[in-house]
């Protein structure tokens, strides 16, 4: 029972990669679940189905259905998190890979940077966009950094006051932004992009360096509309419950 009510069915939003047996397949940022057989065990606990899904993906059928892309053709999710996540849906249903699991379109190859990744890659967008990425930066800026995202409070503060180095940081937060974003969308043509995850908050300070590098960026198409997640960091949650079997 949940509140005095039952469970008719179970939606998890992870990070991937997940496979398509439903096992988290992500030693790097979630390893106490990967490798570890879920849904069985759950299903059987609570008596109800147990569907799992990329948290990127969940996230993105909560703002088709009732968010920040609602009516929407087709979305670009990207969640900006502990690290990247991406999801392109076409009404609502998720574009995947041949083998039927999600693209972890996070990893891309990013010009001009140094960020090496676990994926292998030199200069990964993952390790430029995530919310850990912008934790460390603003802890460079800080005397005394405390590790956590009130360190990117203080940035913020400070390049609102006109700090030269703080807007700095998210500027280049803003333009490393664009770069993926501009290879996704030369791709997947999505006519709305959401931005969600925990980072998404400070698009105040990295949103006109965003915009401005994207504007610049030919995409052989308009720039679509850049919006924020009307859920905040519980989208991919909340999200989950659309994985519901009807």
């Amino acid at each position: 029972m949940a509140a005095g009510r039952s469970i008719s069915a179970v939606g998890i939003g992870a990070s991937g990669p997940i496979d398509r047996e439903g096992v988290i397949r992500n030693p790097e940022t979630l390893p106490a679940f990967t490798d570890v057989e879920l849904l069985a065990p759950i299903a059987a606990e609570l008596a109800a189905p147990v569907r799992i899904d990329n948290d990127a993906v969940t996230a993105a059928l909560y703002e088709v259905s009732q968010g920040a892309a609602r009516g929407s053709t087709s979305t670009l999710m990207v969640t900006l998190g502990t690290g990247v996540g991406v999801a392109a849906l076409r009404g609502i249903e998720p574009v995947r890979g041949s083998d039927g699991t999600h693209p972890e379109a996070g990893h891309l190859s990013v010009t001009g940077a140094h960020a090496p990744c676990y994926c292998g890659r030199l200069a990964c967008w993952e390790q430029l966009v995530s919310r850990s990425a912008l934790q460390r930066a603003a802890g460079s800026l800080l005397r005394v950094a405390k590790g956590t995202a009130t360190d990117i409070d203080d940035a913020a503060e400070r390049a609102q006051q006109g700090n030269a180095d703080a807007i700095a940081i998210f500027d280049a937060f803003g333009r490393h932004l664009a770069e993926g974003l501009a290879d996704l969308l030369t791709v997947v043509r999505s006519s709305c992009v959401v931005l969600g995850g925990s980072a998404a908050r400070y698009q105040p300070a990295f949103g006109p360096e965003l915009n401005r590098r994207l504007a610049e960026i030919d995409l052989y198409g308009p720039v679509p509309p850049v919006r924020i997640s009307s859920a905040g960091v519980f989208g991919g949650a909340i999200g989950a419950a659309y994985l519901a079997p009807n």
